[in-house]
């Protein structure tokens, strides 16, 4: 996944590591260069100094080809401008801005633009909307527990009992290609397949560490 991280705070940096990290393609602009330093020697992804809304500098940034942007500034003029030129200019298909001042949210209600409320803030909430591991939420039984249907990222060659035991969670089906199985606990999970799952949602990461870590859309 290609990503376009708007500001260069402290969750702008931490977000463009952490996503960096994990594989996927990130590029940061702001327009204070020593936010971007901070970066460090470390952060592979690509940082552009200058103006977060001018049409250049997001050209350069490769906004035509983004997967996802996300404007998290402290300034919500910056983030609400950035958002709207990614949304009706070059149709970014995943768009979240942060609400940096909570009496402007109304703008962003508003406008319709998809927000992260300063009161939720935080580098798990921003990747559970971005749904880099491909975590879809089926019901919500109540507000301790969920059915998720959760994409197998990677070929941990784990059993349907391991899994189970690992991260607390009852696997109803298996969905491999056009086959919906009721596995075995015996049965081996692969990379590509898809798992049919009851659990609570304080053991959601522990399941995405396990079987989604990494995954690049």
């Amino acid at each position: 996944m290609y990503i376009i991280i708007v500001g260069c705070g402290r969750l702008g940096s931490n977000l463009a590591k952490q996503l960096s990290d994990e594989g996927h393609d990130v590029c940061i602009i702001d327009r204070d260069s020593n936010k971007l330093s901070v970066l460090g020697t470390g952060f592979n992804g690509l940082r552009l100094k200058g103006i977060e809304f001018d049409n250049d500098k997001l050209m350069e940034a490769g906004i035509n080809q983004a997967d996802a942007l996300l404007a998290v500034s402290s300034d919500d003029n910056i983030n609400i401008t950035v958002s709207l030129i990614a949304e009706k200019i070059y149709h970014v298909p995943n768009v979240i801005s942060r609400v940096s001042e909570p009496g402007k949210e109304y703008i962003y209600d508003k406008l319709g633009i998809k927000t992260l409320k300063t009161i939720n803030i935080g580098i798990a909430n921003l990747k559970r909307m971005l749904n880099l591991n491909k975590v879809n939420v089926i019901h919500s039984i109540d507000e301790d527990f969920e059915i998720v249907d959760v994409l197998v990222g990677k070929d941990i060659k784990a059993t349907v009992d391991n899994i189970e035991k690992n991260c607390s969670c009852i696997i109803s089906f298996i969905v491999c290609g056009e086959d919906k199985l009721i596995p075995q606990k015996n049965q081996i999970v692969h990379s590509g397949d898809r798992i049919i799952c009851t659990m609570q949602k304080k053991n959601m990461d522990a399941l995405i560490n396990m079987v989604g870590k990494g995954t690049i859309l």
